[in-house]
């Protein structure tokens, strides 16, 4: 009997080949500065990195790469980021060809959209708003930043793009060599690469709904957890990491820089720049970013993690059981049981993930537990904050790591359904208890 093929094995595929071009690529001796090749295990991991979003690396991205290896870099980065779904509709589109129901359903899958309905006319939106929120920030940061051109037009527009590129997609790669630390004390600079990193993680579809409803009261349910969720957690890793750093790591700097390094280093939790090296903060805000690497972007956005809506479909839940009731309300709606299930199922599907890759690494490589559990979170939420070990890992290591990305981006609710079976069993058994907690 011929196989079915399920609905993710296509996009899973995709964004296997797309990765395999782009190791090719980073493989030439085209894209690096250095004599020969650059290595298969170093080139496939700065692909899976630059396609995922993440921005773990293994080599310097500034000294390693040629200008060539800098545009593979950005397109895949692009790629990631819109998905691998919206590039093959957009060449479809340019050729004139049709786009099937099949062809539909995966840009679904891949966006994590509602429903197939306006889903060409929601590619069209995608595009449109990511070029032209990366292209206002590229030319802002133009202004911004004077010596960007001393190396010339070519290198400058290279070098404002790239990060543009890098901060709205969320995948913390740099042209500097020591991230963003160099502009900490540029308030403009720190303004705009926020605002691009906030954007890029609210989801395309929250995005749609800002530019076109603009008014709180119209914006859908999901619009308005996401927004909520993301306001909350953007506030309380600021103050956290303003209280406990104020007479350290912000010390003897005016005020409105404290606060603008203090919420950079909270939003940088979905995109993996930093203004601080992480092996400077403090330990219990470095275990709270583990927290909010975790959870990570919301549905339909270029970053990874659980998601903000699962976060607070889950905390609703909770809060509904210890009050007795039955169904799950926020702002007067009741969300749909099906969600509420596939918001346990992909927390617990996480959690499971980062303790198993956690202790194989641990392992493995002989590394302490916070560093381990820091790179595995960051790896899974495709954000590419690093406490540093990436580097030192071995070929095991650095497999696990780009396959927990290559997770990350695809969904990890969406990964498990790809490699599970088909439940054959229609019987049904009698039913008991259990304690429960």
């Amino acid at each position: 009997m011929r196989r079915k093929i399920k609905l993710g094995q296509p996009l899973l595929i995709g964004y296997a080949l797309v990765d395999l071009v782009g190791t090719i690529l980073l493989m030439l001796p085209i894209a690096s500065t250095e004599p020969g090749a650059t290595d298969l295990m170093q080139a496939w991991f700065t692909a899976t990195s630059a396609l995922t979003v993440t921005g773990l690396t293994v080599v310097p991205t500034l000294s390693h790469w040629t200008t060539f290896g800098h545009v593979v870099i950005i397109v895949l980065m692009q790629v990631g980021g819109l998905g691998v779904m919206v590039l093959v509709t957009i060449i479809m589109t340019m050729l004139g060809l049709r786009i099937h129901l099949g062809q539909r359903m995966l840009i679904t899958e891949d966006r994590n959209t509602y429903s197939m309905s306006g889903v060409i006319r929601l590619v069209r939106h995608i595009i449109l708003l990511a070029l032209v929120i990366q292209g206002i920030g590229a030319i802002i940061m133009g202004f911004l930043i004077p010596d960007v051109w001393e190396d010339g037009i070519i290198q400058g527009m290279l070098f404002l793009a790239f990060h543009a590129v890098s901060a709205f997609n969320g995948a913390g790669f740099d042209l500097t060599g020591q991230s963003l630390e160099s502009f900490r004390h540029n308030f403009g600079v720190n303004l705009v690469i926020v605002v691009l990193i906030f954007l890029g993680s609210l989801g395309f579809v929250v995005l749609q709904e800002l530019f076109m409803i603009r008014n709180w009261q119209r914006l859908s349910l999901h619009s308005r957890m996401v927004l909520l969720v993301t306001g909350v957690i953007i506030l309380v890793g600021s103050v956290f990491f303003l209280t406990s750093e104020f007479n350290h790591l912000l010390e003897g700097t005016p005020l409105e820089d404290k606060i603008m390094t203090s919420v950079f280093q909270t939003v940088t939790r979905t995109a993996g720049f930093v203004t601080i090296p992480v092996t400077s903060w403090n330990e219990p805000f470095i275990f709270l970013m583990i927290i909010m690497m975790f959870i990570g972007a919301s549905p339909g956005s270029v970053g990874g993690g659980i998601k903000t809506t699962t976060l607070g479909t889950v905390v609703l839940a909770v809060w509904s059981l210890v009050r007795g009731k039955k169904v799950v309300v926020f702002f007067e709606r009741e969300i749909a049981p099906k969600s509420v299930s596939k918001a346990f199922a992909v927390v617990v599907m996480a959690g499971m993930l980062v303790m198993v890759s956690t202790l194989l690494l641990m392992t493995v490589e002989d590394l302490p537990l916070m560093p381990v559990m820091f790179e595995v979170v960051s790896a899974l939420s495709t954000v590419g904050l690093s406490m540093g070990i990436t580097s030192q890992l071995s070929p095991f290591g650095l497999i696990l790591l780009g396959l927990l990305m290559l997770i990350g981006r695809i969904g990890i609710f969406t990964t498990v359904m790809i490699l599970a079976g088909r439940e054959k069993r229609q019987s049904h058994f009698m039913k008991e208890n259990i304690l429960i907690g």
